[in-house]
C-alpha cells in the first residue's frame, strides 16, 4: 500500500494529516469516489480528534488515542450521535488514525436513519395545508397504514360524522386506494 503522507512526523498541536491510499487502491476496496480525503486531526488534552463535520463536536468526531491496556497500540473510535458508532485498536498510531478514517467515511456512507414517528406527526400536522411529498406512495406498507391510522385517530370525529376537511379525505382515499391496491395485486 502506497501513502502519500504521515501522521506521526506531523508537529505536536498542529493539524496532523494522516496517511490516505492512492486513487487506485481506494477504486479497488470500492470507493469509487477516489481518494478518501484525509480528516484533520488536531492534538487535544490525552488525544487526537477530528471533526469532519465541523460542529456539534461532542457528538460527531473520529478520535485516537495512546492505548493504556497494551504498551504501543492505540485506541480508535469514529462516533455520530444516533447514527453510528465504531471502535478499535490499532498497533500504532498511524494505524489507529488510518482505522478511524476507514470507519468514518464508510459509516458515513450507510443509509441515514429515520425518525418514521417524527415524519408521519409532522406529515399529519401538515396535511391540512400543505400536500404530501410525491414520494409518499413509494413508503413501504406500513409506513402507510401508521400514517392513515394517524389520521383516522385525529380526524375520528370529522369521520364519524363525514365532515373531513378537503384535503384529509383526499390524502385518506389516496391511502387506502394504494393499500387496496398492493393488497388486491400482492404487492
Amino acid at each position: 500500500m502506497s501513502m502519500v503522507s504521515t501522521f506521526d512526523r506531523a508537529p505536536a498541536g498542529l493539524l496532523c494529516p494522516i496517511e490516505i491510499r492512492t486513487k487506485t487502491e481506494h477504486l479497488a476496496m470500492g470507493h469509487y469516489m477516489g481518494v478518501l480525503q484525509r480528516l484533520k486531526w488536531i492534538k487535544e488534552k490525552g488525544r487526537f480528534a477530528a471533526y469532519p463535520v465541523g460542529f456539534d463536536q461532542q457528538q460527531r468526531y473520529a478520535s485516537i488515542w495512546p492505548n493504556p491496556g497494551r504498551t504501543g497500540s492505540w485506541a480508535w473510535n469514529a462516533i455520530w450521535d444516533g447514527w453510528f458508532s465504531s471502535s478499535g485498536v490499532a498497533e500504532s498510531k498511524q494505524a489507529a488514525a488510518d482505522a478511524a478514517t476507514e470507519a468514518w467515511w464508510s459509516l458515513v456512507m450507510a443509509p441515514i436513519p429515520r425518525d418514521v414517528e417524527h415524519e408521519i406527526t409532522v406529515l399529519v400536522a401538515r396535511a391540512p395545508v400543505m400536500p404530501p411529498p410525491n414520494s409518499l406512495l413509494n413508503e413501504e406498507r406500513d409506513y402507510l397504514v401508521r400514517l392513515n391510522r394517524a389520521l383516522a385517530l385525529l380526524y375520528a370525529a370529522e369521520l364519524r360524522s363525514e365532515q373531513l376537511p378537503p384535503p384529509i379525505k383526499n390524502l385518506m382515499e389516496t391511502l387506502s386506494s394504494e393499500l387496496y391496491r398492493r393488497r388486491i395485486s400482492g404487492v
